[in-house]
């Protein structure tokens, strides 16, 4: 009996003009979390799909409890108690909890042939109860937070009597609190003698849940190591190839005059009495837990909803944004946090999409100047430093920071002045990071005024000039650069509302 529960050797998958996966190598142990961490395009996804029978490998040997094994398809590798959980949540939004869970695999009565709902219904509860979670099964599913639908997609994997779980990206989401709740459901599987595969960007999930980190780049296995053997600087090191030697940018902005002024900003059962401002070159964060408030503050800035009272002033006149257009005709761009569901058209190509905003410019008389758009495009993915053999590639085709690049790309397309951008760096590499926040880093620079919303604690402080901390739709503290540390911040996020002088 192998002391491994699964063993990839030598897996290579091709696809027209390029490996996706080129002699890689990886070893699972029974009761083991193993994180596995690299690149956008480093070969994680392909890997996932090799595992759970999508694809099958052009070279390369599986073996399974010791035992070599081919995938003819997904139903094969759930047989053989494999599943996977992927960082967008696959699932019926219509459907209730229960029917998501039994997808595929659903309780028939032998003789009447007739759906056992009173069955699964209870088996449902009953995981989800194990999980810690009181989701109601017969629940519509898309009436749940990410964090809850996270959860079902454990139960739909627990229910399948999975015993190897591949989770993809699964905090990539989720708040700090909801992350925890998440590594506690995790050890609780691996104590119930699951073996799993966690798949993270975040230094953080490793250190929390791994004993063993394996690395892919370029495509090719890199190497595996305790957890506890190897420093952060060599793990990045590892996935890039290169040493990151500053992570956040040598500041070169300088605040200058006000551009936006905020107050009391009110709209009900989302926030109240918000009032700040930004200053030309400034990057200004924005933060707090779950349900503060922070993107349905933009968002009303941004004219996609409205607010109930309060005044918006732009360079000292008073303005009233009723859509997103009128936003971008006074130099205010947004940046979504979904980039893949509202900030890009993914079936288009790289350059379509960063000149969307600007088509009715490069046109004349109802023509699109095709070469006029072409360069503009072409410019433009040069300047946020696109990775792509050409600008007629699909965004689909991309990496996630690429594709996020081509969303602030998009944005440069508009004669902007303030920029506001939810969680910029969401689900993309450190590497990518590093690279997008030079961006933000130039942007600020060159003028603009940058408002980020962030989760995360480290890319607040490192970009930050101030800081705007929200708790429950309201502000709690506005914190200059020079006093902000980690534990402001949560104190500020955890406290009581106090008045504010901004």
């Amino acid at each position: 009996m192998s002391e491994y529960v699964l063993e990839l050797r030598g897996i290579t998958k091709k696809f027209p003009g390029v490996k996706a996966l080129d002699n890689v190598h990886f070893k699972l142990k029974a009761g083991e979390i193993h994180a596995l961490m690299g690149e956008n395009g480093a070969g994680k996804s392909t890997f996932i799909k090799v595992i759970t029978g999508v694809h099958a490998p052009n070279e390369g040997e599986m073996f399974l409890y010791g035992e070599k094994v081919q995938f003819a398809n997904p139903k094969d590798a759930q047989n053989k108690g494999i599943a996977a959980i992927y960082q967008h949540v696959t699932n019926y939004p219509d459907l209730s909890v229960t029917e998501n869970i039994f997808m595929g695999h659903e309780k028939v009565h032998k003789t009447t042939k007739r759906l056992r709902w009173k069955e699964m219904h209870a088996e449902a509860k009953a995981i989800l109860q194990d999980l810690g979670s009181s989701i109601d099964p017969k629940t519509e599913m898309g009436s749940l937070s990410v964090a809850q639908q996270q959860i079902v997609e454990i139960a739909k994997a627990i229910s399948t009597k999975a015993k190897i779980i591949i989770m993809d990206e699964p905090t990539a989401a989720l708040t700090a609190r909801e992350s925890e709740e998440l590594y506690k459901i995790t050890e609780r599987l691996r104590d119930q003698g699951a073996s799993i595969i966690f798949i993270s960007h975040r230094f953080e999930d490793m250190y929390r849940l791994a004993s063993q980190v394996t690395v892919f780049r370029d495509s090719r296995y890199i190497g595996s190591w305790g957890v506890n053997e190897i420093t952060n600087d060599q793990l990045i090191v590892a996935m890039v190839g290169r040493e990151i030697t500053q992570v956040y940018p040598h500041k070169k902005n300088k605040a200058g005059e006000k551009l936006l002024e905020v107050k009391n900003l009110g709209k009900m059962g989302y926030y109240a009495d918000i009032s700040f401002t930004l200053n030309k070159g400034e990057i200004l964060g924005l933060t707090g837990l779950v349900g503060a408030g922070r993107t349905e503050v933009c968002q009303s800035l941004f004219g996609i909803t409205t607010y109930d009272n309060g005044e918006v002033y732009l360079k000292g006149q008073k303005i009233r944004v009723r859509n997103p257009k009128e936003a971008m005709n006074l130099g205010i761009g947004y940046l979504p946090e979904d980039r893949q569901l509202q900030g890009l058209v993914l079936d288009w190509g790289i350059g379509r999409n960063i000149t969307l905003p600007a088509l009715k410019d490069l046109s004349s008389k109802g023509w699109l100047n095709e070469k006029k758009e072409a360069s503009l495009a072409k410019k433009l993915a040069e300047k946020v430093n696109v990775k792509a053999n050409s600008i007629f590639d699909l965004v689909s085709s991309l990496s996630g920071g690429n594709q996020q690049k081509v969303a602030v790309a998009k944005l440069l397309t508009a004669d902007l002045e303030i920029i506001i951008l939810d969680e910029p760096t969401k689900g993309v590499d450190v590497g990518a990071k590093s690279a997008i926040y030079e961006i933000i880093n130039n942007l600020a620079a060159q003028g603009y005024g940058i408002i980020m919303i962030s989760s995360e604690m480290p890319e607040i402080l490192g970009m930050s000039d101030r800081i705007v901390v929200m708790r429950e739709g309201r502000i709690t503290k506005v914190i200059d650069k020079k006093e902000a540390t980690q534990e402001v911040i949560l104190e500020a996020a955890m406290s009581e509302i106090k008045e504010q002088v901004v």
